[in-house]
Order: C-alpha cells, then structure tokens, then sequence
C-alpha cells in the first residue's frame, strides 16, 4: 500500500466520521435540508468555496491544461465574477424569501407552470452534473489505486451517497472546513514542490524550475510552450463562454445557493459568496500547471488521469497532501451538487407538486430515499466517462437560463410568466441541438461556447415574449399568492 493511499483512506475515515457526527444535528426537514438556516460566515463561505474547487476545478482544469494549455485558468476567474455577483445582486434575496430551492423562488416570481419546468431543468441538470462530478473522483482514486478507472468511479460515487446519507447539509457544513484547510493547504503545497524540485530533474527541463524549466520541457517533446502558456491558449470564444457560464450560470445555481439558504441571516448570505471567491481565484494555475508537467514528463496519455498523476510521482508525503486536498474538493463538491439535485427533487416535485399533504417526517425521509436514487445511479451514470469541464457548461447553460428568469423576474416589472416558461425551454432545447450537432454543427458555424448561445437565446426569447404578451385577469388568477420576505415590513 502506498504513502499517498495511506494518507487518502485516513482522510476519508475522518470525513466519514465528521459526517456522521453531523447526524446529532438533525431534528426535522429543514435541518436536513437547509442545516436548520442556522450556518455562519465560516461555514457558507468555505462550503460555497469548496464546491467550486471540485471535480471541474482540479481534475477537469488539469484536463483542460494538458490537452489545450492555461487558457483555463479564465474557469475560477469567471468563478469568482460570478460569485460576487451573486453575494452582492442576489444572495440576500434568496435568504430573505425564506425558501428551499431555486424553482421555489421561481414560483413567487412568476406562475406554476414556470416552477415546475424549472424544477424538471433543474433536476436533470443536476443529476447530469453529479456524473460528472463523481467521473472526476474516480479518475483520482484510480491513480491513486491504480484501479480499473470504471470500477473506480462506481465505487467513489457509493461511498459520496451513503455519506451524504447521514445528515444532509449539516454532512456538507462539518466536513467543509476540513476540506478548506485541506484544499488550502495540500494543492499549493504540491505545486511549489513540482515547479522547484521535481520540473529541473526532466531531462529537457535542462535543469531550470519553475515555468522556465517546464516551458523548456514542454518545448523539448515537440510542443509550442508560448502557445500552451498563453491565457487565451483556448481561444477568445471559450473564455467569453466561461464567463457567460460563471456569470449567468453560478447565481441560480441550486448547490451554491442552497448554502444561502442555511445561512443565520441575509447578511452573511451576502458577503460568504465574496469571500469564496477570494479563495478559489488561484486554484486554475496551481492545478492547471500540473496538468502540463504531466503531459511533459509523459505520465500518461488519458487527461483525466493527469493531475493524479502527476501528484503520485512526487514526493509520496507531498504528493498524499495534495491528493488529500483534490479528494477533499471534489468530496465537497459531489454531496452539494447531489444535495442539491436530491432537495429539488423532494421539496419541489415529490412535495409541492405530487404529494403536497407531505408533512416533515416523510419529506426526510423522501429527502434521503432521493440522495439514494439520484446518488446510485449517478454513479453507474458516471461509468460512461463523460468529459469533465467541457460537458459541464450544457449544465451551466440551463441555469444562465434560470439567473435570466431570476433577474428579470426581481428587477423588470413587465416580466412576464410566459416569457420565463419558454425561455427555460428554449435554452433546454438549444442546448440539445447545439451539443448533439443538431440539426447543424452551431459551434463550428456561429463560433459560439455553449454557454454563450443558450444565454443569447433565452434572452432574446423573454424581452421578446415579455414585450409582446398582456396582462389579463387569466393570467392574474394564474399566479401565487405574494409572500412577505424576511425583513420586509408589512
């Protein structure tokens, strides 16, 4: 047994029994599912940072670096924009209404058909980024291992659902600063140690550390170092497309917000959004810088195993740091995006939709029967190795369609619900057409990211909806009843 497996399954032991320990906390549904609104700065800050240092934001930028250079490094910088939009513009009002879920808000803003289309979106988009999520962990644990990268993946996602198990947000919240200081802590840690001791001993690195000794490397196996280092190595259109994903899609994305949701007040909904974004700004150029010391050193030839790789040829104690601190970023990751997923699913759908005579003991249990569900069969999902960072912006697309409906529906008084129904549609089957090339291949003909193209769509579909619908008494009848958030004076 290795060093670095050593280290990783102690690691895993002290979360499990964090977890676990979190269990006390939950008394009732909103414990479970928004940690009883009681979380402070430190715990919402560093959760809402650590989803955001995961799978996409360790293994699927490594990817990205290895295969296409540091151009990813617009990924935690489009991040961070959209984080701070969202704790200044939006956190405080998702706090002060006093809901679970983003379609719940949805339903306050608009009508019923509106929420329940953007609860089906969000389900599927989530369930679909859980795959993706726990594809990342696996390709960790197999470097690591050394096993079968399938068996891997369908093992890691098992063991993330039974966690998640224990006590839902309060599991996420325990184990965040855990996986802060670990993150914080093991990723740097590694990096330094490859670019000042490991980089001069490749044998075209002529003896150089740092970017000096891995450019040479990389220029050394044939490749153009200039252009690998180059920021806009991805072109301009895939780094306006992560900042149409950042932007449009981090404000109405479920797992973030619901940390905002558990948070004590509405002010530290509002500034532990800013303050993550503080910490996740570097993590790209640590991990993406990784990725090209294992394509120059010629670790391997598969870019998901890259970043593992690269950290189990170091220093095996330096390494099992590192590694601790990647498997504790995609640990937080995975259980707020299938928490996530799992919540919508319970408290939109099974209850406000299907069952509303459901009352809190069984909304837990539904709540933790859908953590099953959603979380076995993402991991049998995830055997398909989807592509970590470019298959995620389809998600970051549907829900720069949700943050348009939001905007729109908080700031724009002609609104209007039709416009919100269809441009959630719009976007959903814009973004179909556009992944499967159907029936064109849009990127190749419009030069437009994913993200870029469902946002111009869904836009354009509500001004021009809102603009030429009216107002009836129909359309009055139609919607909820208008709640007074917290705060607000009656």
């Amino acid at each position: 047994m290795s060093i670095q497996f050593l280290i990783l399954i102690v690691y895993f032991a002290f979360i499990i029994f964090l977890g676990v320990l979190a269990l006390r906390k939950v008394k009732a549904s909103d414990d479970l599912l928004v940690a009883g609104r009681n979380l402070g700065l430190m715990y919402v800050a560093v959760s809402i940072a650590a989803e955001y240092m995961g799978g996409l934001g360790t293994i699927g930028t490594a990817e990205v670096a290895f295969n296409q250079g540091m151009g990813v490094i617009w990924y935690h910088i489009a991040s961070s924009f959209g984080l701070i939009l969202f704790g200044v513009a939006f956190a405080h009002y998702y706090r002060k209404y006093n809901v679970v879920t983003v379609p719940e808000l949805l339903y306050y803003l608009y009508d019923i058909k509106t929420w329940k289309v953007a609860s089906v979106l969000n389900v599927i988009g989530y369930w679909f980024f859980t795959i993706i999520q726990m594809t990342a962990m696996g390709s960790l644990v197999a470097s690591v291992t050394g096993l079968d990268l399938k068996i891997s993946v369908l093992v890691c996602g098992i063991a993330m659902t039974l966690y998640l198990l224990a006590a839902g947000m309060w599991s996420v919240a325990f184990t965040s600063v855990a996986f802060m200081f670990t993150i914080g802590t093991g990723i740097p840690i590694a990096f330094w140690w490859v670019m000042k001791k490991e980089i001069p001993l490749l044998a075209t690195a002529a003896g150089l550390s740092g970017y000096a000794g891995l450019s040479n490397a990389l220029n050394g196996i044939g490749l153009d170092s200039a252009a690998l280092f180059s920021p806009f190595s991805l072109g301009a259109m895939s780094v306006l497309g992560y900042f149409v994903g950042g932007i449009l899609g981090i404000p109405a994305a479920q797992a973030t917000i619901n940390y905002s949701f558990g948070a004590k007040n509405w002010k530290i909904a509002r500034l532990a959004p800013v303050l993550a974004a503080i910490l996740i700004l570097p993590l790209s150029i640590w991990t993406g810088s990784l990725g090209l010391f294992a394509r120059a050193a010629g670790m391997t030839t598969n870019p998901k195993l890259a970043l593992g790789e690269a950290l189990m040829s170091i220093h095996p104690v330096v390494g099992g740091i590192g590694i601790a601190g990647i498997f504790a970023a995609l640990i937080s990751t995975v259980a707020g995006i299938l928490f996530g997923c799992a919540s919508i699913m319970a408290k939109d759908i099974w209850q406000r939709w299907l069952h509303p005579n459901t009352d809190d003991r069984y909304l837990s249990r539904w709540t933790r029967l859908w953590i099953l569900i959603i979380g076995i069969s993402s991991s049998f999902g995830a055997m398909t190795l989807p592509k970590i960072l470019q298959q995620s912006f389809f998600v970051y697309s549907i829900r720069g369609a949700l943050m348009i409906c939001v905007a729109f529906g908080l700031w724009w008084k002609r609104s209007h619900p039709d416009a919100a129904y269809y441009s959630l549609w719009v976007a959903l089957i814009g973004g179909v057409m556009y992944q499967f090339k159907f029936p064109i291949n849009f990127e190749a003909i419009f030069r437009l990211h994913i993200s870029t193209w469902c946002a111009i769509l869904s836009l354009l579909t509500f001004i021009f909806i809102s603009w030429r619908s009216k107002w009836t008494s129909q359309t009055a009848s139609e919607l909820p009843p208008f709640i007074h958030y917290e705060g607000e004076k009656k």
